[in-house]
C-alpha cells in the first residue's frame, strides 16, 4: 500500500531534494526494516500506559484508536532527508498526505495519524524544522509533533517524565483537538506565536467546551498584551 505524491523542489545549487514520501500502514512497517522499531515503540510504549505518566490511559490517547481503525500511518522520505532544506520539503509532503487522507470528514477525522521517520537525522535539524513549520500546520488545524532521542520536553502531567523522547528522530502529525489549548500556550513559546496558536485554535475548535473556548479567549488576550508590552515584537 505504500505510496506518494509528487514534490519537485530544487535548491539553487541543482542538487535535488526528496521528491516524496512512502507511507505505509501498520502492518507493512512491521515488515520494514526501517520503520519496525518505531512502529514496536508506537504499539509497546506510546498505545500504553506508563507508570510515570502521571494520569490514567495511554502515553498518547489518540493511538490505540486510530491504531484499532487501521488510520496510523508511518511515512520515510524518498530518497531519505539529509538535512533542514530536505526535512522541510518532506514536511510539506506530510502535510499534504494528511489532508488527503480519508475520512476528510466526520468523527474519526481526529484518529488520522502519520509518523514521519528520519533515521539517521540529528536532533538540531528536528527542531528547527519543527518550530519553522509549528505554526503553519496548526493555522491548518493540525498538529506537528516533534520526537528524538533524549528530547527534554517534560510530560503535561508529570515534569519528571519525558513522552517526546524517541530512539528514533520523528515527525508527527495529527488532527488539533480541543485537548490541545495547553499544548499551545506553553510559555516556551514567544507570545505573539501563542496568540497566533490560539487564535488558531478558536476559529479550529469551535465545538470545544464553553469552558475551553473561554479559557482559550483569555489566554489570547494574555498572548497580546504581552505583546503590546514588548515594542520589538510588533
Amino acid at each position: 500500500m505504500s505510496h506518494g505524491y509528487a514534490f519537485d523542489d530544487s535548491s539553487n545549487s541543482g542538487r535535488a531534494r526528496p521528491s516524496r514520501l512512502r507511507l505505509y500502514d501498520q502492518l507493512e512497517a512491521a515488515a520494514h526494516d526501517l520503520l519496525l522499531p518505531v512502529a514496536d515503540w508506537v504499539s509497546t510504549h506510546v498505545a500504553r500506559p506508563h507508570p510515570d505518566l502521571g494520569r490514567r490511559g495511554a502515553v498518547c490517547p489518540f493511538v490505540p484508536l486510530s491504531q484499532r481503525l487501521g488510520l496510523l500511518r508511518f511515512a520515510l522520505a524518498d530518497p531519505p532527508v539529509s538535512d533542514e532544506p530536505d526535512l522541510l520539503t518532506a514536511a510539506t509532503a506530510l502535510k499534504t498526505h494528511w489532508q488527503a487522507m480519508e475520512p476528510h470528514s466526520g468523527p474519526h477525522t481526529i484518529d488520522k495519524t502519520i509518523v514521519l521517520v528520519l533515521p539517521g537525522v540529528d536532533a538540531t535539524t528536528v527542531v528547527r524544522a519543527h518550530d519553522r513549520l509549528k505554526p503553519e500546520f496548526v493555522a491548518n488545524g493540525m498538529m506537528l509533533g516533534e520526537f528524538f532521542p533524549d528530547h527534554p520536553g517534560p510530560g503535561l502531567h508529570n515534569p519528571a517524565f519525558r513522552p517526546l523522547h524517541s530512539d528514533t528522530p520523528l515527525l508527527v502529525v495529527r488532527s488539533m483537538v480541543a485537548n490541545d489549548l495547553p499544548f499551545l500556550t506553553e510559555k516556551r513559546y514567544p507570545p505573539e506565536r501563542r496568540a497566533g496558536f490560539v487564535a488558531a485554535f478558536l476559529e479550529h475548535q469551535g465545538s470545544a467546551s464553553a469552558t475551553t473556548r473561554e479559557r482559550a479567549r483569555e489566554e489570547l488576550e494574555l498572548a497580546r498584551g504581552e505583546v503590546g508590552r514588548c515594542p520589538f515584537l510588533q
